[in-house]
């Protein structure tokens, strides 16, 4: 038992070569007699060969796709489907719809007067005048104008007026606070609109002028309001800018705000 227990890992050893000696032995003896059996059968797969198809049949469709030919029947493409001995003609041709009327109209385009406040300026003894402020009363706004020649308008409306001339000018009057004379400054500051005449404006004095006024109507809520230059008008859950009003061809362009198209409307009068 002890030459066992010494000698445990060898004998182990030993009968795992002689396990794989005659396992190699085996299995060459078993490979020698499948050589020695012949060579194995083959199955051979024949495949039939393609049919021959003329190429003319491709250059027809070739051709067919390069120019497509014309129907020339004039006849029905298509034939009714009875239902139930009932035949349901069907039309080839359709009609467009009339386009929706525009909800806004021009009922009258008038003059009416309105007034306007030159407030104040800067002066420059080389330059002259400028940063001039003008209030149109009517729209309770004041307008900041840069300089002479500059359009009277800014972001959110162009009132089409344009500044023409500045001239510096001072009278002597009596101050019944000072109790004594002083110079007042009555500076004339000339605004001028493409259609009318030239408009002077004294300085902290009240001018008026008049412009053409258009009486619109939206066919949504049948009111009829009044709207000048620049201003917005809403009609229909649309948003409009009026871009021109033109009297003397009884006319008013308005500018969609959202998709910028422009519409002539023409007075009804």
């Amino acid at each position: 038992m002890d030459f066992l227990k010494k000698h445990y890992e060898k004998i182990v050893l030993a009968v795992a070569l002689v396990v794989l000696i005659v396992s190699a032995v085996y299995l060459a003896l078993r490979v020698n007699e499948i050589s020695n059996e012949g060579p194995t059968t083959r199955i051979e797969t024949h495949v039939a060969p393609t049919l021959h198809v003329p190429l003319t049949t491709y250059s027809n469709a070739i051709q067919a796709l390069a120019e497509p030919p014309l129907w020339t029947n004039a006849g029905r493409l298509f034939i009714p489907i009875p239902v139930q001995g009932t035949v349901f003609p069907i039309s080839l041709t359709t009609s467009n719809p009339a386009l929706p009327e525009f909800p806004v109209t021009l009922q009258s385009v008038v003059r009416k007067p309105f007034k306007l406040l030159f407030m104040t300026y800067s002066y420059d003894a080389t330059t002259g005048g400028y940063n001039f402020q003008i209030n149109f009363q009517f729209r309770s706004r004041t307008f900041f104008i840069p300089a002479i020649g500059d359009i009277i308008r800014d972001h959110y409306e162009d009132t089409g007026y344009r500044i023409a001339k500045f001239e510096r000018k001072s009278i002597v009057v009596d101050d019944p606070v000072l109790g004594r004379k002083r110079d007042k400054d009555v500076s004339e500051l000339t605004v001028q609109h493409d259609e009318g005449k030239p408009v002077v404006l004294v300085l902290g004095s009240e001018s008026e002028d008049q412009e053409p006024v258009a009486q619109v109507r939206c066919a949504t809520d049948g009111q009829t309001g009044e709207y000048r230059r620049g201003q917005l008008l809403t009609c229909k859950g649309s948003t409009y800018k009026v871009f021109d009003i033109d009297i003397n061809l009884k006319q008013m362009v308005i500018v969609d705000t959202q998709t910028q198209e422009q519409h002539i409307i023409k007075s009804q009068q």
